[in-house]
């Protein structure tokens, strides 16, 4: 029997519009659920809760760098214009379909779908809700922003054979 392996931070990524955030140094996604307790008194002293609700959230941090005429990430500047569009955007978190231990492959990134013989991945639509900006004196300049899932995140299974 095959030892499972550890899935590599390097090899998530979150994609917005189908670019791969650029330059990213952490990706986190988040789920959770909202509860209603629905005790009575025929649960004796033990509460009895139910799911009302779920949400998800993604989160992603990189290092600064400016838009470039051949541009096959995501840079600030667009991540900007989007937040101020303030319009659902797409958000797919998963294993790129062309992952490589070399840096980015020609072409950047591709977002996983479902021909990606791959692990499972996450898509859905997100507001971005908080976009920040550090830029400390003699060190690189960091982007942080956060996607706040609009609607369900989809399961996107990984393809068979």
């Amino acid at each position: 029997m095959a030892k499972r392996k550890a899935l590599k931070g390097k090899d998530f990524m979150v994609f917005v519009g189908g670019k791969a955030v650029a330059l990213a140094t952490n990706h986190t996604l988040s789920l959770a659920t909202e509860t209603s307790d629905t005790s009575s008194k025929d649960d004796g002293i033990w509460s009895d809760t139910e799911i009302t609700g779920m949400s998800w959230t993604a989160s992603s941090e990189s290092i600064g760098a400016p838009t470039e005429d051949a541009a096959v990430d995501i840079s600030y500047e667009e991540l900007m214009d989007m937040f101020l569009a303030a319009e659902p955007v797409d958000v797919v978190c998963g294993i790129p379909k062309n992952k490589s231990n070399d840096g980015v492959p020609e072409g950047g990134w591709q977002e996983p779908d479902s021909t990606t013989p791959s692990l499972t991945h996450y898509k859905g639509k997100a507001l971005i809700t908080a976009l920040e900006l550090n830029a400390p004196n003699k060190e690189n300049s960091s982007i942080s922003a956060t996607f706040t899932g609009v609607g369900k995140l989809e399961k996107v299974e990984k393809a068979k054979g």
